[in-house]
């Protein structure tokens, strides 16, 4: 199995699984990621992280 894609893990409002792929490094698939799944949240983090430090003003000279 180290080549297959898995399964989208979320239930459905029909009470069964998601039959689309999951997106690659989580178990979801993009309609059911969310904003608060790991997936996202770290890549919000990854994205802060890249951002200059400080407060975005220019200093007065």
């Amino acid at each position: 199995m180290a080549g297959t894609q898995s399964k989208c893990g979320a239930w459905t409002k029909a009470g069964g699984r998601c039959q689309r792929l999951a997106m690659k490094g989580t178990s979801r698939c993009s309609a059911h990621q969310g904003e608060w799944s790991s997936y996202a949240v770290a890549k919000r983090k990854q994205a802060a992280g890249k951002k200059t430090s400080g407060s975005g003003r220019k200093r007065k000279k």
